[in-house]
C-alpha cells in the first residue's frame, strides 16, 4: 500500500511540473501589440517623400551675386584674377558691411574656382582672414536672401519640398533633384552631376541659412 501511494505521489508531481512548464512556454510565446513610438514621424516622412517624388522641382537657384555654379569664369568676373579658389576647400567671404558671410565650396578633384556649393549665413564675431565681396547682402538669382519668410521662399521655388527639423520656432525646407529627374534648365545633365539639393533654415519665419549646390558624387 505504501509503495502504491509513493507511485501516485510521484505521478502527481510530474504532472504538475509539466503543466507549469507548458504555462511558462505559452506565456513566453504570447505576442503583445505594443504601440510604435515613432509611427507618426515615420508616416509623415513617408508622406513627404511621396510628395517630393510626385512633383518636379523645376527652377532651382544656380548663382549668388553673379557667381554661377561650376562656372569658373563667372567667379573671375566677381572676385578678380588675384583670388584663387582651391579644390577640396570652402572659401569664406563677407559682405561689405561684414554682417553676412558666403561660403564657396569647390569639390575635390574639380578645377580651381569651380564652385559646387553655396552657403549664406549671418556673420559671427570671428572674422579671421577677412575677405569681402562688394555687396551689402548676398542674394541668389531667384531673389532669395536672408531674412525673407517661408511663404516668400515657396512663392519663388514652388511646393516640391520636404520639411526637416520642424518645431514651433524652427523649420528647414529641403528641395532636391536626382537623376533621372531633372529641372527645366537641365541643370544635372548640363553639369554632369547626379544630385542637386537646396536647404533653407528659418527661425521665427525668418530665413537665416541658405545652402544649395551639387552633392559630391
Amino acid at each position: 500500500m505504501k509503495r502504491i501511494f509513493i507511485v501516485i505521489l510521484t505521478i502527481t508531481l510530474l504532472t504538475n511540473c509539466n503543466n507549469s512548464k507548458n504555462k511558462t512556454i505559452d506565456k513566453s510565446n504570447r505576442i503583445e501589440l505594443v504601440p510604435e513610438p515613432d509611427k507618426e514621424l515615420r508616416e509623415e516622412y513617408e508622406k513627404q517623400k511621396e510628395k517630393q517624388s510626385s512633383c518636379t522641382f523645376s527652377e532651382p537657384d544656380t548663382s549668388i551675386v553673379g557667381i554661377k555654379i561650376r562656372n569658373a569664369e563667372s567667379r573671375l568676373n566677381v572676385l578678380g584674377k588675384k583670388t584663387k579658389l582651391e579644390s577640396d576647400s570652402t572659401h569664406v567671404f563677407y559682405s561689405n558691411d561684414k554682417k553676412q558671410k558666403l561660403g564657396l565650396t569647390v569639390h575635390p578633384g574639380d578645377y580651381y574656382n569651380q564652385v559646387s556649393i553655396f552657403n549664406i549665413s549671418y556673420a559671427d564675431k570671428s572674422k579671421l582672414n577677412l575677405r569681402q565681396i562688394n555687396s551689402k547682402e548676398f542674394e541668389t538669382e531667384k531673389g532669395i536672401k536672408l531674412g525673407i519668410s517661408k511663404s516668400q521662399i515657396i512663392n519663388k521655388l514652388g511646393t516640391c519640398y520636404v520639411v526637416k527639423d520642424s518645431s514651433k520656432n524652427n523649420i528647414e525646407l529641403n528641395y532636391r533633384l536626382e537623376l533621372p529627374n531633372d529641372s527645366k534648365t537641365k541643370i544635372l545633365k548640363s553639369n554632369n552631376m547626379p544630385i542637386y539639393y537646396a536647404s533653407y533654415k528659418l527661425t521665427n519665419d525668418k530665413l537665416e541659412n541658405i545652402e544649395f549646390g551639387f552633392e559630391y558624387p
